[in-house]
């Protein structure tokens, strides 16, 4: 493949870096710090998007481009059509976070009124559309990659893809926080049009033209197929396939449960304004989890992937921890070095999490690389929701956020200290000795979806 159309590839996921740095951190402050959203609504809306993968999107995205061609592209029109999903889905979310009628009431009277708010309706099927739109394009582009790349630059395509994701999330949310220090709903409006063509018009540019027309799939390709039922008893008869299951799940869950508390943190207890907290966190925090990502991913055939991990987790660890203190004690200064030091930890532990999870495939990717990936979202999901129940929950006992965003933190350092815990006992020569008999053993019983 030309080095042009490689870059092209690699720049695709720089759209979804806008858009999901701007929910996750922008909007999702603004509905629960401005607006006076419940969190448990807000985070619960937000994860709507990991649900779908859970309930087989992934699965059902990956099939229909697998058997189907639509003017003679297998992989295009799924990434297009989950491409522009997302882009208009976006576009409309700020309106509608404004049209919801229960912000600003009690706990109490928003469960009561949950089912009648046509505003909330609205958003929650904005949420939806773009959680498909996510889950439909990220499949079809991944398999893409897998068709037209070679197999000396998936590797290259993969890491290039992540870096810029993040690295558009990082420059997006400080040029929208510097927008934004003059915020009216009008401005964040105009933020998300903006926000949603541009994804779209990168998108576009990053994989048109790439597929050719009418191509098969690569030769053996088909032995990696496993349908989600088969799956789900591979998962349930290895042990070793269960234990790594988990241990993605639980990494995960301390890698992404403060995705989206981050900035309603800022705003709620140190009383930071909307640009200040997009200006703040993400660039901070995400910034140094980039840059260690790239260090310890350039180290990590020297350090070994378990090490990675174990001085991500250990840095994790320590930043949560010094997280809720900068929080009790109000100090704003050593809230930066906490959330630097946070970023050390997620970045060596991303890495090397990920590498692992692309190592761990038994020659199978297929089968794998679906099953970490439920995983992986079935984590995010319990992560984005049961921090905003838990925000509410510790919030209205405590009536202080310092505890309920400590109740959060704390969770973190739970689930990176079980992370820490397994590690011993993951063993990739045990998972592949396991997995070649359980795969052989299951596809033999012919088992359909």
């Amino acid at each position: 493949m030309k080095t042009l159309n490689l870059i092209r590839l690699s720049m695709f996921q720089m759209g979804f870096g806008i858009m999901l740095g701007f929910l996750h951190d922008t909007l999702n402050r603004v509905m629960t710090t401005d607006l006076g959203i419940s969190s448990t609504i807000v985070f619960g809306l937000i994860s709507l998007k990991e649900l779908l993968a859970i309930f087989g999107v992934k699965v059902w995205a990956g099939n229909m481009s697998d058997r189907s061609q639509i003017f003679g592209l297998k992989r295009t029109p799924y990434v297009l059509l989950g491409l522009l999903s997302c882009a208009v889905s976006f576009m409309f979310s700020p309106a509608a976070a404004y049209e919801v009628s229960i912000a600003g009431k009690t706990f109490s009277d928003t469960l009561l009124s949950i089912v009648t708010d046509v505003g909330l309706l609205k958003l929650a099927v904005i949420f939806l559309v773009f959680g498909f739109g996510l889950q439909v394009a990220t499949t079809a582009y991944y398999a893409l990659i897998a068709d037209t790349v070679g197999e000396e630059h998936i590797g290259k395509v993969t890491g290039a893809s992540w870096t810029l994701m993040v690295l558009t999330t990082i420059v997006a949310s400080r040029i929208v926080g510097s927008y934004l220090d003059v915020y009216t709903p009008e401005r964040l409006i105009f933020v998300a049009e903006v926000g949603g063509l541009v994804a779209l018009c990168i998108g576009l540019f990053a994989v048109f033209g790439i597929e050719k027309r009418n191509s098969e799939v690569k030769p053996g390709a088909e032995k990696h197929s496993m349908t989600f039922i088969q799956s789900i008893r591979l998962l349930s008869s290895s042990p070793k396939t269960l234990l790594f299951a988990f241990y993605v799940f639980v990494s995960i869950f301390a890698l992404f449960a403060n995705e989206i508390v981050m900035e309603p943190f800022g705003g709620d207890v140190f009383g930071m304004p909307v640009g200040t907290t997009t200006k703040l966190f993400r660039p901070t925090m995400g910034g140094t989890q980039l840059v260690f990502m790239l260090i310890v991913g350039f180290l990590l055939n020297r350090i070994g992937q378990k090490r990675g991990a174990l001085i991500g987790n250990i840095f994790g660890i320590a930043g949560f921890g010094m997280l809720i203190a900068a929080g009790f004690l109000r100090d704003e200064q050593f809230l930066r070095i906490a959330l630097v030091v946070t970023g050390v930890g997620l970045g060596a532990a991303s890495v090397s999490n990920i590498s692992m999870m692309m190592t761990m495939t038994a020659g199978r990717s297929g089968i794998y690389i679906g099953l970490w990936g439920t995983a992986q979202s079935l984590a995010i999901f319990v992560g984005h929701f049961g921090a905003g129940i838990v925000r509410d929950v510790v919030y209205l006992l405590s009536g202080a956020y310092v505890w309920a965003y400590a109740a959060i933190f704390f969770m973190e350092i739970v689930a990176f200290s079980v992370a820490i815990l397994l590690l011993p006992h993951i063993s990739k020569e045990a998972f592949e000795k396991e997995s070649k008999t359980k795969i052989s053993e299951i596809l033999a019983r012919g088992d359909s979806v």
